[in-house]
C-alpha cells in the first residue's frame, strides 16, 4: 500500500472515531421521541439536558427552557411509546437538598386519557428553600414581636409573669392554711378511726346479745320470756344497730371526698388581654361532682383594646357526672343557665388520652345589647385541651361562635387538695350528726 493510501486511511479512521465520540459525548440518540411543553412560573435552577423522570424512571430529557412573558416554558423530549396521562402532575425534583434538578412526572390514571404529543401542560411550581426559610424567620420575628408588644395591660410576657406570681401567692396562702389546720384534721381523723373501731365492737356485741335474747336461757332470757318485753328489747337493739351502721357509713364518706382546685387562664388575641377562671371541683363519690367558682375574673376599670363583649366577674355552679370518656355537667355558667360537655376520644390510649374536646352552651334566652351590639343567639364555646401532665394543660378555644367568634389561647392548672377534702368530710359528718339528733328528739 502506498504512503498516500496509508495517510488517507488514517485520516478517515480518525474522522470516524471523532464522529463516534461526538455522538456519544453529545448524548445524541437515534430513538424516536416526542415533545411536551411544561409551563412554570419558577423552574428553580432546572437546566437544559436535565433528565425527565416518570415515577422515578428516566424517560427523556429537557431539550430547552424558553422564557415566555413571565412564564418559563420547559421543552421536554419523551421517548416514543411512553404514555403520560392527562391528570399527571409535573414538578421539579431534586436528588438532594443541594443536588441536581430534574423534571419529575407523577403518573396519572389511565381512564383520564393520554396526553397527545406537542401538547402544553401546566406544572406545579417548586417551593424555594430560601423563600420558605425567609418566610419562617419572618413569622418567628412576628411572633416574638407579638409576645413583647406593649398592650393596654402590658406585654403578654409580663402578663404571664404576673399570673405565675399570683398563682404562687395563692399556693403559699393555701399552704399556710393547710399547715394551720393539718394538726386538727389529723387528730379528727385519728379520733374517727377510733370511733369506727368501737362501733364495730358494739355491733359484734349487739349480735351476741340478740342471739342470747332469742333463747330463754340465762337471766335476761328468763326476763324476756314475756313476749311483749322480748319484742320491745329486740326493737330497741335493732334501732341501735341501725344507728351504728348509719354512723359507720358517715365516717366512711369522710374519706371518699375529693376536692380539686381548677385555674383556667385564657388569652384573647384580638383584644390582647387575659381572663382568669378559678373554682373548686368537689367530688363526694366517684363519678359525680359539684363545681363552684368564678369566671372572667378581671378589674372592671381596666381598659380594653377594642370592644370587649365578655361579661366580667361571673359565677359558675354546676352539677356533673363522669362516665368513661364523657364528662357532662349542667347548672349555672357565667351567672346564667347552661350545659357543659367534655369528651376524651382516645381515653384508652396511653399517650393520646391526654387530648380532650370541650363544648358548652349557655344564656339560651340572650337578647340584649352589649357595647353597642345586639346579641340574639345563645353563646356556644368550643375548645381542645392537651394535658402536659396531671397538673398542667395547654389548649385553644373559640367563644361565642354564633356572634363574635373570640379566639383564645388556654392554659389550665388543676391539683387535688386533700386537706380541704377532709374539712368537707367533717362538715358532712357534723351535718349528719345534727340530723340524727333532731330525729331522736
Amino acid at each position: 500500500m502506498s504512503l498516500e493510501a496509508k495517510v488517507g486511511a488514517f485520516v478517515v479512521a480518525g474522522l470516524l472515531l471523532m464522529g463516534i465520540a461526538i455522538f456519544l459525548l453529545g448524548d445524541y440518540t437515534l430513538e424516536k421521541r416526542y415533545a411536551l411543553y411544561v409551563m412554570f412560573h419558577e423552574v428553580a435552577n432546572l437546566s437544559k439536558n436535565a433528565p425527565v423522570k416518570l415515577s422515578g424512571v428516566e424517560v427523556g430529557q429537557v431539550r430547552d427552557i424558553v422564557l415566555i412573558d413571565s412564564d418559563a416554558k420547559v421543552i421536554a423530549s419523551i421517548r416514543q411509546g411512553v404514555d403520560i396521562y392527562k391528570d399527571a402532575e409535573f414538578t421539579i425534583g431534586s436528588t438532594g437538598i443541594i443536588g441536581s434538578k430534574y423534571l419529575q412526572i407523577d403518573q396519572g390514571h389511565r381512564r383520564s386519557g393520554v396526553i397527545p404529543p406537542e401538547s402544553a401542560v401546566r406544572g406545579t411550581d417548586p417551593v424555594s428553600l430560601e423563600r420558605a426559610m425567609t418566610k419562617a424567620l419572618g413569622s418567628l420575628e412576628g411572633l416574638m414581636a407579638e409576645l413583647t408588644r406593649e398592650g393596654p395591660q402590658g406585654s403578654l410576657t409580663d402578663n404571664l409573669k404576673d399570673t405565675v406570681a399570683n398563682v404562687r401567692e395563692l399556693t403559699a396562702n393555701l399552704n399556710d392554711l393547710i399547715e394551720s389546720t393539718k394538726p386538727n384534721v389529723t387528730k379528727a381523723m385519728e379520733r374517727t378511726e377510733q370511733i369506727t373501731a368501737k362501733l364495730d365492737e358494739l355491733l359484734a356485741k349487739s349480735n351476741q346479745m340478740m342471739a342470747s335474747l332469742s333463747t330463754d336461757k340465762g337471766t335476761v332470757g328468763a326476763l324476756l320470756h314475756d313476749e311483749k318485753m322480748k319484742a320491745d328489747v329486740k326493737e330497741t337493739m335493732s334501732s341501735v344497730r341501725e344507728a351504728a351502721s348509719t354512723a359507720k357509713d358517715v365516717f366512711g364518706r369522710i374519706t371518699q371526698f375529693k376536692v380539686y382546685w381548677n385555674l383556667d387562664w385564657r388569652y384573647e388575641h384580638a383584644l390582647r388581654t387575659s381572663r382568669m377562671d378559678v373554682g373548686l371541683k368537689i367530688s363526694p363519690r366517684e363519678g359525680r361532682y359539684y363545681y363552684l367558682g368564678g369566671s372572667n375574673l378581671a378589674n372592671l376599670s381596666d381598659a380594653s383594646r377594642g370592644a370587649d363583649y365578655a361579661q366580667k366577674n361571673r359565677v359558675d355552679a354546676l352539677l356533673g357526672w363522669e362516665r368513661g370518656p364523657i364528662d357532662f355537667a349542667f347548672g349555672i355558667i357565667r351567672s346564667v343557665g347552661g350545659l357543659r360537655l367534655a369528651y376524651t376520644p382516645f381515653s384508652r390510649h396511653p399517650f393520646w388520652k391526654r387530648l380532650s374536646l370541650t363544648a358548652q352552651g349557655y344564656d339560651f334566652g340572650r337578647n340584649r345589647t352589649i357595647e353597642g351590639r345586639r346579641f340574639t343567639h345563645p353563646e356556644y364555646d368550643f375548645g381542645i385541651m392537651a394535658r402536659v401532665n396531671r397538673f398542667f394543660g395547654l389548649g385553644a378555644r373559640v367563644e361565642d361562635v354564633q356572634e363574635t367568634k373570640r379566639y383564645q389561647t388556654w392554659a389550665n392548672i388543676a391539683f387535688e387538695d386533700q386537706d380541704i377534702a377532709y374539712l368537707f368530710g367533717m362538715v358532712t359528718f357534723g351535718a349528719a350528726g345534727t340530723k340524727g339528733r333532731s330525729k331522736s328528739r
